[in-house]
């Protein structure tokens, strides 16, 4: 089950991490939820959900995306991307129609951002404003691009950080898990090293701590006490909304050879694709993220896209020749 007001911490030998999450100063409901694990496949997974919504519906939605994505990303036989991209694709839809069955959770919404690492490779999805950062050689970078009105207007360069932090439509919230059919994911992946420390947590840690804070929290502490240490800052500074936060450092780097080739653009450039009912937004993963192989050869090659056009027109072909023996 998804945590959402406790601590899970595991130590494992190429990788350590911990999570935790509480209901903030103020709030008397964590909406909040998370997950952080070994998944059946071998690989690390951490996810973290900030829920929206009236009475409990928050609590519901961050819920139910965090344990839809664990399981989904457990039981998948696709290749990571894809698997990140079906399984963000399965909880906008269930959440969505639960919302849409049950007037009471009607309008209930959450962020998720979810990190699949892969020996070697690291994969982020992501959705609204909760975040991921990256600690290397003691410098933060922030992975993930809020999907929230003030950040948009702050990348137009109409708005200033500072500017954006105070403003009072902060809070609104331009792309969330289950509040319409269709959902933008950003996906992204980076070359995992070791030594790298990366987090992940709800805004009600980002909002609060500055950059340099967290850089030091993170370079200072183990993932357990920066974790602690995460919130402890963030209930100092009166904590007005819930907040969560997930903590993995990097001991050691396997290098495996993957089935699947990396976008040729780079790393750190979110790739976005629109995921709704349709496998349309799977497809484009699909093809970012091609599978090594003859069949990933074959979704490369330029006829690909006309391929049932081809197949038909043979088909005729073939009719044709046979009708004309038989004559």
């Amino acid at each position: 089950m998804p945590e959402s007001s406790s601590t899970a911490t595991v130590a494992a030998e190429a990788v350590g991490f911990t999570g935790c999450s509480e209901s903030g100063r103020v709030r008397t409901v964590n909406q909040d939820a998370f997950h952080v694990g070994v998944s059946r496949q071998r690989r690390v997974v951490a996810i973290v959900a900030d829920g929206m919504g009236g009475h409990r519906s928050g609590e519901v939605a961050s819920r139910k995306a965090v344990e839809l994505m664990r399981e989904a990303l457990d039981n998948s036989r696709f290749q990571p991307p894809v698997a990140i991209a079906r399984a963000m694709q399965l909880a906008n839809l269930t959440i969505f129609d639960e919302a849409a069955e049950n007037p009471e959770h009607q309008g209930m919404g959450t962020t998720c951002t979810v990190l699949v690492l892969d020996d070697q490779v690291g994969l982020v999805g992501h959705v609204g404003d909760s975040r991921a950062y990256l600690l290397r050689d003691g410098s933060l970078q922030q992975l993930t691009l809020d999907h929230s009105w003030v950040a948009d207007r702050v990348r137009q360069g109409i708005l200033s950080e500072e500017e954006a932090r105070q403003h009072r439509w902060r809070n609104i919230i331009t792309n969330t898990l289950g509040s319409n059919p269709e959902v933008k994911l950003d996906l992204l992946h980076f070359r995992v090293k070791e030594g790298d420390v990366i987090l992940l947590c709800s805004d009600g840690v980002s909002m609060l701590l500055s950059p340099e804070l967290m850089t030091r929290i993170l370079t200072e502490n183990p993932p357990e006490a920066a974790c602690a240490t995460l919130l402890e800052e963030a209930n100092s500074r009166g904590s007005p909304d819930n907040i969560t936060a997930v903590v993995l450092q990097v001991n050691r780097v396997e290098p495996k050879n993957k089935r699947y080739e990396l976008p040729p653009g780079g790393a750190f450039e979110p790739v976005s694709v629109q995921l709704g009912e349709t496998l349309g937004g799977v497809r484009q993963v699909e093809d970012d993220y091609p599978s090594r192989g003859f069949l990933g050869r074959m979704r490369r090659h330029v006829l690909y896209p006309y391929r049932f056009w081809l197949l038909g027109s043979l088909y005729l072909i073939l009719l044709i020749l046979l009708f004309s023996f038989w004559r």
